[in-house]
């Protein structure tokens, strides 16, 4: 059973919105990626991209705004 998201190795969020922020991106990691469907199941971004199709480059991990919001802002 993966426990590693399928996401994790293109996810721009640690190229870009965390690059240089190894503290704060090795959390989001632990709790989200690597914390196999329980954390996939808590991540805006994985949630996002199974049901859009694809994501925001800068929205993170524990957004406060709803599966939804996300997907109508992305329109």
């Amino acid at each position: 059973m993966e426990t590693t998201c399928k996401n994790f190795e293109k996810c721009p969020i640690y190229t870009g919105v965390l690059e240089g922020k190894d503290a704060t991106a090795s959390n989001y990691r632990k709790q989200y990626c690597d914390a196999g469907e329980d954390g996939w199941m808590k991540c805006k971004r994985y949630l996002v991209k199974e049901k859009a199709g694809k994501c925001p480059p800068d929205l993170l991990p524990n957004s406060f705004k709803t599966v939804d919001e996300i997907i109508a802002a992305m329109a």
